[in-house]
């Protein structure tokens, strides 16, 4: 053992062991790097594919509150009221896109429902029940949001909101697609 770490070990010397041992460890910062100052809109662009060898592709995609069409500055011309994902104000960010293909098939969503979806931040797809569920999460602290899409074959959905830790929901929506039944075999009643 060098006599440095003799020394090191003896009292009161434990201060000179920690500069001696940890000095080189000392993190260099770069004057160079800058650092994100500015929060960007949420995107989602994926294919995933499900447990049951379903194919589900998403796109969805948020831009900025357009501030400017006509309106005062500081102004939203495209929240209206019962927006989703903030706690008064205007939204940084409201929902432009969202697309969603199930095996190659379109599935519409009208964008009455996620027009109102505002300062998202996850995206997830999974299964429930025989069910493909597309889950966002968005907003924070009192203006934090979950919204599950429970999609029922090509027949519609089931919209539903709740906070951020799902135990009360918020609304709940249906949306029969009138257009899938005369093509789809089974879309007899509400979401197959």
């Amino acid at each position: 053992m060098s006599s440095l770490v003799k020394q090191a070990l003896l009292p009161g010397f434990a201060t000179a062991l920690s500069l001696v041992l940890f000095a080189p460890f000392v993190p260099f910062v770069s004057p160079n790097v800058l650092a994100q100052t500015e929060a960007i809109p949420f995107t989602h662009e994926k294919t995933h594919t499900l447990p049951s060898g379903k194919t589900v592709v998403v796109t969805f995609r948020e831009g900025p509150c357009k501030s400017d069409k006509g309106g005062r500055k500081g102004e939203c011309s495209e929240a209206g009221a019962g927006m989703w994902g903030m706690d008064g104000g205007i939204p940084r960010f409201i929902t432009e896109v969202f697309l969603v293909s199930i095996d190659g098939r379109e599935f519409a969503i009208p964008e009455k429902f996620y027009k109102d979806l505002t300062n998202t931040y996850h995206l997830n797809v999974f299964e429930q029940n025989a069910r493909i569920i597309i889950e966002l999460k968005g907003g924070d602290a009192a203006g934090a949001y979950t919204a599950r899409f429970t999609l029922g074959g090509m027949c519609g959905f089931e919209r539903k909101i709740c906070g951020e830790v799902c135990r009360e929901i918020w609304e709940r929506t249906t949306w029969y697609n009138s257009f899938a039944y005369e093509a789809v075999p089974g879309c007899v009643s509400g979401i197959q």
